[in-house]
């Protein structure tokens, strides 16, 4: 095997690992999270609302990281969820959750709406405070933060001590296909045929 071959096989080795590091790292970040949204929700006596279905992601299916909560919002909605609302978060009001009513975990999708801001908006209205959000991103220098289907957004917003710092940039299609790109040329250099 050539050193070149070799170099290859170890850089997508490493490339590999590292991401499967960072899936499992927002994997316990989710049912860390999670568990803090619902014990708020419990304290204060409020719904938790989950945005986002608990089953769409890839990880996700294969092991679950986190719960339905007490209603569960998703763009396509949720078949193991008892209570869900198929809504868009960036259209505006979501059907029966009153502004300030409700205590708010939204786990990896941020990055894929199409209009942040609607999106932070009906979050906060429905939370009315930052300290009843609970938001977890995909974490931002990981190649799933911009090859991921669908993926628009690269960054992180976090809710604490009565603030909201948001920190997202968009993901461009030039950034997809430099990676989608040198990724392919790490493959065929690892594993094309010799002449």
């Amino acid at each position: 095997m050539s050193v070149s071959k070799l170099a290859a096989r170890v850089i997508l080795g490493y490339v590999g690992l590292v991401e499967s590091a960072a899936a499992l790292t927002r994997h316990r970040e989710r049912t860390r999270v999670y568990q803090a949204a619902a014990q708020r929700a419990a304290a204060l006596g409020r719904q938790l609302v989950v945005i986002g279905d608990p089953d769409a992601g890839f990880h996700t299916r294969l092991m679950r990281a986190y719960g339905c909560g007490d209603v569960c919002v998703d763009l396509n909605g949720c078949a193991k969820c008892p209570v869900t609302r198929i809504a868009d978060i960036t259209d505006g009001p979501i059907a029966d959750i009153a502004d300030n009513s409700a205590v708010v975990f939204v786990s990896c999708v941020l990055e894929y709406v199409d209009d942040l801001e609607a999106a932070l908006r009906e979050i906060a209205r429905i939370a009315g405070s930052p300290e009843n959000a609970f938001i977890v991103n995909v974490q931002p220098w990981t190649l799933t933060a911009t090859l991921y289907p669908g993926a628009r957004w690269r960054g992180s917003v976090s809710a604490a001590n009565g603030e909201t710092s948001v920190d997202m940039q968009p993901v461009s299609l030039e950034e997809k296909l430099l990676l989608t790109g040198a990724l392919g040329a790490a493959l065929a250099a690892a594993f094309w045929p010799r002449p």
